[in-house]
């Protein structure tokens, strides 16, 4: 099947110009921000500033590309809606329905300044949903043929490389990212500082983006895409660069080691041999040595490499086998050291595994009792930690603490286990309770709503089961009108203290993303919306299968099949993945190319 591309000056589509230029710039849009925290996430991350280098200007930028082809859309309308066909019209209908639930959801939020910018370090408000849209629907009018395509993927080369280039120096322990290079170009002056903290242990890839799994994310998107495309491609000129970006893909998959991206791919695979199904049953003898070349050469780099790459599969395999265990008599509690804290009228209980310490105030100091009423002997060591020999309570320590809560000073005492910081315990000449970190505002640990299902399986893909066991009940509250864009993090229950002391070993962190595309936004946008996404979703994958499933596929169908199974890449990692600026703004594209390839191939092959 000839699958060369040929450029023709005259079929040149400078409308589709601004969408290849945004993908390929997106990558290097890169700037330490000083994000000045609101009231609301003060109160969750408890310090005024935080700093990000990876949404803020990327979400501005985007901004600015949406503006750019809105205007377009007005300015060209007659030219760009005249090829609009009944499913063009569905996809606009959909997007008219999640454009108004987004937007109601921001009117009604409780938090408006974060819905309509969106979080620090996710920049997903208002402004930025409304600009995928417009992304997608431009991108959709705006593709007329495969030179359109052949300009996309060269963006999509600048992409892949730029990711591969950073990941391999990651991979190989010599971040490209903390270098003093990237610090100068990236970092204010004002601001100053160097970046460190975006760095993860060797051998993970993120390359420019927030995260190892978003990466997977991308990969999941172009390994599909760009191997189908090279399988296919019959001129050297252009089947070569194909491979070099398909190989590369595959490194940012495998270097990156996400299994939400490992999933997506392998799911693309599957729908691709459904595709090629009769093309597999021809040619299963070049197949299966191609696959058996690739998996050799895999597991030979793993080897090298000290199973670098495959060393959280087994964390799937085990994931899994946990999945189908029947978990519904477990109960986490059991495995923390701390039951529960309770807040008397002028004391608090602390229940242990086998016991509870109680702590009141006696002549202004703090006393411990345990169940019986005993007295517990607490002294302080030579760094003035209160420690006991008393066995039930021996990793139970305390560490007096001066502190100011809005300018007025406060002393708490710091509840330490071997050493770890759990709780803090406001105290005065005749009261003790727990409070929340940093204030004197007392606290309650809640005990939210859990999923049956999901019980016991909250360590399933690195504490996702956590996350979505306490998420999916306050599904119903979101039904119709989300809680605002970017909201998620408000509506978890964060003072799910001993919750989050199971799963990650820590009560204080703040749970701000679900790690599901669909859960973000069933909470962020409603039911509604995510209904309307799915059905632009579904509908193009139908019209993939309806248009290239059969057995005759000449080369605008293998292109077609080739960014379908990006799309469903991306659509599958989102189970397990949320979304980012940047995969976002890739996934919109490749959606929207998708559409407009589908819509240009009934027009000319099926005369629809």
């Amino acid at each position: 099947m000839e699958m060369g591309f040929i450029w023709d000056r005259k079929r040149q589509n400078w409308l589709f110009l601004p969408v290849a230029l945004l993908l390929a710039i997106m990558p290097f849009v890169l700037r330490a921000t000083q994000h000045i925290l609101n009231r609301d996430l003060y109160q969750l991350f408890l310090t005024d500033q935080k700093t990000e280098i990876f949404s803020q200007y990327r979400a501005r930028f985007l901004w600015v590309a949406a503006a750019v082809m809105l205007v377009l859309l007005l300015l060209a309308c007659k030219k760009l809606f005249s090829g609009m066909d009944r499913l063009g019209w569905f996809y606009l209908a959909a997007c008219g329905v999640f454009f108004l639930f987004l937007i109601l959801s921001a009117l009604l939020s409780a938090h408006p300044d974060t819905a309509i910018w969106g979080s620090y370090d996710r920049a997903e408000g208002v402004i930025t949903q409304v600009c995928y849209l417009i992304l997608f629907l431009y991108t959709a009018l705006a593709y007329r043929s495969t030179q359109d395509l052949k300009l996309l993927l060269a963006a999509f080369g600048v992409l892949i490389a730029v990711n591969a280039v950073m990941g391999i120096s990651q991979f190989l322990g010599q971040d490209l990212m903390t270098s003093d290079f990237v610090n100068q170009l990236v970092v204010p002056e004002e601001i100053g500082g160097r970046i460190s903290t975006m760095q993860f242990e060797k051998a993970k890839m993120y390359g420019t983006t927030n995260h190892y799994n978003y990466l997977g994310s991308i990969a999941a998107m172009t390994l599909p895409l760009c191997t189908i495309l090279a399988l296919f491609e019959k001129r050297r000129k252009f089947r070569a660069p194909a491979i070099l970006a398909a190989a590369l893909s595959l490194v940012l998959l495998l270097g990156s080691t996400s299994r939400a991206g490992l999933i997506g791919t392998v799911v693309a695979a599957v729908l691709g041999m459904v595709f090629f199904r009769s093309l597999l049953r021809r040619h299963w003898k070049i197949v299966l040595s191609v696959f058996g070349g690739l998996l050799v050469l895999t597991i030979g780099l793993n080897f090298l490499l000290n199973n670098a790459i495959f060393e959280r599969v087994p964390m799937l395999l085990a994931d899994v086998k946990t999945i189908f265990s029947d978990t519904s008599d477990f109960d986490y509690k059991d495995a923390i050291p701390i039951r529960g804290i309770k807040n008397l009228d002028s004391s608090v209980e602390i229940t242990v595994q086998g016991d509870v310490l109680a702590l009141s105030v006696e002549n202004g100091t703090v006393s411990f009792r345990d169940q019986a009423g005993r007295e517990v002997a607490y002294t302080a060591n030579a760094s003035g930690v209160l420690v006991t020999d008393a066995k039930a309570f021996s990793d139970l320590s305390f560490r007096k603490v001066n502190a100011n809560d809005k300018n007025t000073p406060y002393t708490y005492l710091r509840l330490l286990y071997q050493g770890k910081q759990l709780f803090q315990f406001y105290y005065d000449e005749s009261q003790i309770y727990l409070a929340k970190t940093n204030t004197t505002e007392p606290m309650t640990l809640e005990e939210p709503a859990v999923t049956g299902f999901l019980k016991g399986k909250e360590l399933i893909g690195s504490m996702r089961g956590y996350i979505w066991s306490r998420t999916i009940p306050l599904l119903p509250d979101y039904l119709l009108v989300g809680a605002g864009p970017d909201c998620f993090l408000y509506v978890f229950p964060q003072d799910d203290v001993l919750g989050k002391l199971y799963a990650y070993g820590s009560g204080s962190m703040v749970v701000d993303k679900p790690h599901n595309l669909y859960l973000q936004i069933f909470v962020n946008e409603g039911g509604i919306a995510l209904l309307a996404f799915l059905a632009v979703c579904i509908v193009y994958l139908w019209d993939c299968f309806r248009l290239y499933g059969g057995s005759k596929q000449d080369k605008n169908a293998i292109r077609g099949i080739a960014v379908g199974l990006g799309v469903a890449g991306y659509l599958f990692a989102g189970l397990f993945n949320d979304s980012t600026v940047m995969t976002a703004t890739v996934f919109w594209i490749l959606l929207g190319t998708g559409v407009g390839m589908n819509r240009q191939y009934r027009k000319e092959r099926v005369g629809q």
